[in-house]
């Protein structure tokens, strides 16, 4: 990881299966990343299961010093923190208020949204809020970068992987979904696990610079 370097301004797309180890990388990196401007969007209840099990909400940083937590959209603007965990409300659970904050994002600038699970906010490959468009193909020029992650591959919308510069692959189980990310890249590496070259926790990574893909390994 430490010599992959990823701007801002750059999207990026991680998937893989349950336990594969894909939220875990981009927890490492945005931790580390020396970007202004961070935002998570928890829609699965991750920053609840961990205080429950007294873990740290982000590895690696200290809440209240480093990112903070809200529950609730319109508490976005008086975070202080440069890293922010939006963990909505069940009422703000829905595709409004995931459109809202694209939105805000987006006009904001300057600005990494980290999507925990892209299947939320985007139902199906026809089915998407309106700024995740504009964070995608306008980003760049407001140093907007999205960083998705998905279990499944096969009903991503093609705005999504089209604009993508760097792809973290960890196992897929479904053939469809490795077929998925072989077609949309041109990358027939993706077709094969990445387990099965690297083990446990092993992932393809490939952007439009290279002629492959190269296999990467999650250390804890």
């Amino acid at each position: 990881m430490g010599s992959i370097s990823i701007k801002q301004s750059e999207h990026v797309f991680i998937c893989g299966m349950t336990g594969s180890g894909k939220s875990q990388l981009a927890e490492i990196y945005l931790a580390g990343a020396n970007f202004p401007n961070v935002v998570m969007l928890d829609s699965k209840g991750q920053v609840y299961e961990r205080r429950a099990k007294r873990q740290p909400v982000w590895r690696g940083l200290d809440e209240g010093e480093d990112f903070t937590v809200v529950e609730r959209l319109k508490n976005l603007e008086t975070v202080e923190t440069q890293k922010i965990i939006y963990a909505p409300h069940f009422e703000e659970q829905d595709q409004e208020h995931y459109e809202a904050l694209l939105k805000w994002v987006y006009q904001r600038e300057r600005t990494t949204l980290w999507i925990d699970e892209l299947m939320e906010v985007c139902p199906s490959a026809m089915r998407y809020p309106l700024h995740i468009k504009a964070c995608y193909t306008r980003g760049r020029s407001k140093n907007v970068g999205v960083w998705a992650c998905a279990q499944r591959t096969l009903d991503i919308p093609a705005i999504v992987l089209a604009n993508t510069t760097h792809f973290f692959v960890f196992d897929l189980n479904q053939p469809q979904d490795r077929k998925k990310m072989a077609d949309s890249t041109g990358v027939p590496e993706f077709m094969q696990k990445p387990s099965e070259v690297g083990g446990k926790y092993a992932f393809w990574y490939y952007n439009y610079k290279m002629s492959k893909p190269v296999i990467g390994k999650l250390k804890f």
